[in-house]
């Protein structure tokens, strides 16, 4: 038992308490600490220390106003004070103490029913890893193992710093691959022969640690479930499959009618494809601000599934075409009608992934490089939805 399974913005007292009752002693995973850090140098540094190893470790939750004895919680001994001033200390501590800062680190207090609270801080694995201490020109690096905090000697330092990469070539072998199998037909459901977007959201911890989650365990408790990129609003049919839960539309009987779906994979990764804009099923087209609402509202809701159930951040996000050698870009010329660009002459556009650490992110702004990329591939300067700034979308 522990508290990884419960996403952060659910954790009440109850779920401490809980940890309490059954005894769930310290690990790699959980800590916990009778009194908050205090002001001093030393306990900034103690803060730090603290949380550094378990960004650098595997992350985990740390529980301040829980006592414990050789490991083992004992009871809640509630806080007192300015609740809100004290998380507010500890995130500017956490921002100016550590080079480079921890993304995505969580802290909040949980109030208890007879009065005070606890401070929570969930830290993420890193992969931006090794974090240093630099306060008050510190430069010390930490890790955990079980309950124990170490600093790493060269060799696992240098394993920090490369299992990033190494991660993030992992993740782009499996876009390339997934790519090829959408173009050659090899998909969940039966698309047409013509251009297909494609977008691909992948949390950079499906790929950390191999692991499997019960994913259709996970969905049963939940209330999101990827939805396919469906821009006609039609509705969609649910299964399952060797690679996870598949949310699909099939578009009716005919060849030509509109088929998409979204494939959310066992380790937390979900792909999203749906036939563009076709006429004949062989050909197909897209259209400036229709498509670019859809890929940023598919790519919202992808990440707030993501969310949803802990999936972890950071994450990448990929837009690509498929089949897309005889697609074309339908935009609007100045005095009406509308013009379409050459077909692109490739069948696989992938453009540059976009790396997102927060779901509080402006999408659309993120994605504005990927679909500049995409105008560029078909002969135009740059993408004609956004505004002079870059940062909103254009009414059609």
């Amino acid at each position: 038992m522990s508290l990884q399974d419960v996403p952060f913005g659910r954790l009440s007292e109850a779920e401490v308490q809980r940890l309490v009752d059954y005894g769930v002693g310290e690990s790699v995973h959980l800590d916990y600490k009778r009194q908050n850090y205090g002001t001093s140098e030393k306990d900034r540094k103690e803060f730090l220390k603290d949380i550094s190893s378990m960004a650098n470790s595997l992350g985990g939750d740390l529980i301040i106003g829980v006592t414990e004895s050789g490991g083992l919680p004992q009871s809640i001994v509630p806080l007192t004070g300015d609740c809100d001033k004290d998380v507010q200390r500890l995130e500017q501590l956490a921002v100016h103490g550590l080079e480079p800062r921890i993304r995505n680190l969580q802290i909040k207090s949980i109030p208890l029913t007879k009065g005070g609270y606890l401070i929570a801080i969930r830290v993420p694995r890193s992969y931006l890893a090794p974090h240093r201490v630099i306060l008050e020109n510190s430069a010390r690096f930490y890790a955990r193992a079980g309950t124990t905090t170490y600093e790493p000697n060269v060799d696992q330092l240098r394993h920090m710093f490369n299992s990033t990469p190494v991660i993030a070539a992992k993740i782009k072998s499996f876009h390339a691959d997934r790519l090829i199998k959408i173009t050659a037909g090899e998909t969940p459901i039966a698309m047409n022969a013509a251009g297909k977007l494609v977008i691909h959201v992948v949390p950079l911890p499906a790929f950390s640690d191999g692991s499997m989650v019960d994913l259709i365990a996970k969905l049963s408790f939940g209330t999101h479930v990827p939805v396919p990129p469906n821009e006609l609003g039609m509705p969609t049919s649910q299964a399952v499959n060797l690679d996870g839960y598949l949310n699909y539309l099939s578009g009716g009987s005919h060849d030509v009618g509109h088929k998409a779906y979204a494939q959310f994979f066992r380790n937390g990764i979900i792909e999203g494809a749906a036939d563009l804009r076709t006429d004949n099923g062989l050909s197909s087209r897209f259209v400036g601000a229709p498509f670019v609402q859809l890929v940023v509202s598919t790519v919202q809701q992808y990440l707030a599934t993501i969310d949803h159930y802990d999936m972890g951040l950071p994450a990448y996000v990929f837009l690509s075409l498929c089949n897309a050698s005889n697609s074309v870009y339908r935009y609007e010329p100045p005095g009406g009608g509308f013009q379409e660009t050459e077909p692109s002459g490739r069948d696989i556009i992938a453009l540059p992934e976009i790396y997102i650490d927060s779901v509080d992110v402006d999408v659309a702004k993120a994605m504005r490089p990927a679909f500049n990329v995409l105008w560029n591939a078909f002969g135009r300067y740059h993408c004609d939805v956004y505004d002079t700034h870059g940062n909103s979308l254009r009414s059609e």
